[in-house]
């Protein structure tokens, strides 16, 4: 299953202020509120070509990135935002390019360069109105980890900064649901892998597998018996064979314990995992880059010398 980071795009909410005046890019415009992103990324680019000195033009460079991002071609779009913030580098859009960037690197797994670029943009940009939102997102990389402390700790900074704006609410909420993960239920691989060696199947029993345990138990008994069995008939070449499977099935039924009570650790962390994710996600916060106002235009040059 992908992760939750993928499902959610993790592309900032936004509508790109432009002044109104004639348009070329309405056809891109269009096919971008479709969801026809790839189409709309190439009649960007061709407006990049075509019209190089438009007004706003960096607005036309970053819609080339979102289209690839909400695509799910992020090389692409992490190459789009790069050439955006070398070529514009006064635009009010490089904030946002470099901060989506460090959450590319997150969408396609470099967790640790995605929150090394996420922290690094938070030193730089402290008072940019993206670094509440990339502390955000750093929280929820630390919920993938399961890394519960830290991810509190990060939401209550983000609450504590603007409690009364929409992701201060959610950051206050989260934080609030992550501190119950001391009471999740939880099951010791010791104490199971203990249970195992004195009772067959019943370290398997303790983390709720209680068919497992049983079938792990009679197997054990059936074996072993017949192994003692057989040595009192003296029918020794019966005897060792029985014996050795049954040692083996018995090494296995404390693995199994142990794996039994991992396996129910892990079970009820990705259910509390999603819980967060669920919340996330109903909260509004994230999703495709949204399309322009229908009085947002571009302004294109319709002759060129």
């Amino acid at each position: 299953m992908k992760t939750f980071l993928s499902v959610s795009a993790l592309i900032f909410l936004c509508v790109l202020p432009m002044r109104a005046s004639a348009s070329g890019s309405d056809f891109a415009d269009s096919l971008f509120q479709e969801g026809d992103y790839l189409n709309a990324a190439h009649e960007y680019k061709r407006i990049l070509f075509l019209y190089p000195d438009t007004v706003h033009i960096d607005f036309v460079a970053f819609r080339v990135a979102a289209s690839y991002q909400n695509a799910g071609q992020l090389e692409k779009a992490m190459r789009a935002y790069q050439f955006l913030i070398d070529t514009y580098p006064d635009s009010p859009l490089v904030e946002r390019s470099t901060n989506n960037i460090a959450q590319c690197h997150i969408l396609l797994g470099d967790k640790e360069r995605g929150i090394a670029a996420l922290e690094n943009f938070l030193t730089e940009h402290k008072r940019s109105d993206l670094a509440p939102l990339a502390q955000f997102t750093i929280g929820m990389v630390h919920i993938e980890r399961n890394e519960w402390v830290e991810a509190s700790r990060i939401w209550n900074d983000v609450s504590s900064a603007d409690p009364q704006s929409l992701l201060g609410e959610v950051s206050a909420r989260l934080a609030g649901i992550v501190e119950n993960v001391d009471i999740l239920p939880r099951r010791s691989p010791t104490v199971a892998g203990v249970l195992s060696a004195l009772v067959p199947g019943s370290g398997q029993i303790y983390s709720g597998r209680r068919v497992d345990g049983f079938y792990t138990f009679m197997s054990v008994a059936v074996l072993g018996s017949a192994s003692v069995y057989y040595t009192r008939e003296e029918r020794y070449e019966v005897a060792i064979p029985v014996a050795a499977l049954g040692l083996l099935l018995y090494g296995n039924n404390i693995y199994q314990g142990i794996q039994a009570a991992e396996t129910f650790n892990l079970q009820h962390e990705v259910y509390f995992r999603n819980q967060i994710q669920q919340e996330i996600r109903d909260s509004g916060l994230f999703g495709a880059i949204s399309t322009p106002n229908d009085n947002v235009k571009l302004t294109l040059w319709h002759a060129r010398f």
